[in-house]
């Protein structure tokens, strides 16, 4: 009976050692992490984590308990061990990321006088249709000296308010929309400004994404923009939500003086898993901190919001302002 146990155990423990990386199982053409409900799981390591490590304790406790009474329960021992084993390692690749909500130091880059250090600040936020205000994002942007601003679930209305509030503070911003249906205007709305001291910009083609995506082109010499909004992994559209992601992070593969930000609705793991190889502005700073939802811990939260990015990363911080859902996150690159 104990080898019966014994190997009970191990198949237990591989199980559950996979949702470390479920990318290294193919299944089904692709592979586990972009897989329902395998991808919603792994967007949320730190439940995961959270459930094993309880579930862990819970196991270890009975063994305790039978290894006083009866004196038996080692197989049970090993098992709660080993969830707690693995528990810890989402909370490593967490922490490796960055759990921390990091802090944004002085700007002393880009100005509407100088070029300063030639450094770039980005803004990116999810404001639930307007739920975090423009009034909100304003005093942000001032205070970090914000180049870029990525909106998503945000209206073309809402995006030329903040342009206004800004302009009559003496920075100038120019407007790009992905002309979302006037009868959706928030949800599927992705909105871009960039600051007046990064020279000209043109709209050209987006990426066709479902809730709204902008691609623009410096006309003086400064890095493209890409925002972008894919679609959750929910209800139906689980088959729409790999198309799009997939499309996404291909534009790594020709990135070149290139800034790639929004709500990205899937996570680096996800990332990685669709064979792509972006370079996370976030990764190692504050990368493993969940922005979505805004209720609940970073560390129990999804990092869904994110930049790529062939620039290098100076800071990194993560914003939460308002009534969005959404954190934000805020990054100062350097070429």
């Amino acid at each position: 009976m104990k080898y019966l146990y014994a190997m009970l155990v191990i198949i237990g423990l591989a199980i559950v050692a996979v949702t470390l990386d479920p990318s290294l199982v193919p299944y089904d053409g692709s592979n586990l992490a972009l897989t329902y409900p395998i991808s919603q799981m792994i967007a949320m390591r730190g439940i995961v984590a959270a459930v094993l490590a309880t579930l862990g304790f819970i196991f270890a406790l009975i063994a305790i308990v039978r290894a006083l009474m009866l004196r038996k329960g080692f197989f049970l021992a090993v098992f709660g061990l080993g969830l707690i084993a693995v528990a810890a390692g989402h909370v490593a690749i967490l922490a490796d990321r960055g759990l921390d909500a990091g802090r944004m130091p002085p700007d002393r880059g880009l100005t509407h006088v100088s070029q300063g250090t030639g450094e770039l600040t980005v803004m990116s936020y999810n404001t639930l249709g307007g739920e975090t205000t423009m009034d909100d994002l304003l005093p942000i942007v001032l205070d970090t000296g914000v180049d870029v601003i990525v909106l998503t679930e945000t209206s073309t209305q809402n995006g030329e308010r903040l342009a206004n509030l800004l302009g009559n503070e003496g920075r100038p911003f120019t407007i790009f929309h992905s002309d979302a249906d006037p009868y959706d205007s928030q949800i599927k709305s992705t909105v871009v400004l960039v600051s007046g001291a990064l020279g000209e910009y043109r709209q050209g083609p987006n990426l066709g994404l479902t809730w709204g995506s902008v691609h623009i082109r410096s006309v003086a010499g400064g890095p493209d923009i890409i925002a972008v909004h894919p679609v959750a992994p929910v209800g139906g559209l689980a088959d729409t939500w790999l198309e799009e992601i997939t499309a996404v992070y291909e534009q790594c593969d020709t990135m070149t003086n290139t800034i790639m930000a929004g709500d990205f609705n899937s996570t680096i793991d996800h990332m990685h898993a669709t064979g792509a190889s972006c370079t996370s502005a976030l990764d190692g700073t504050v990368g493993g901190y969940g922005t979505w939802p805004a209720s609940v811990p970073g560390i129990l939260g999804s990092p869904i919001d994110n930049v790529y990015t062939d620039w290098e990363t100076r800071a990194a911080a993560i914003i939460d302002v308002g009534g969005s859902d959404h954190r934000g996150v805020l990054v100062r690159l350097a070429q």
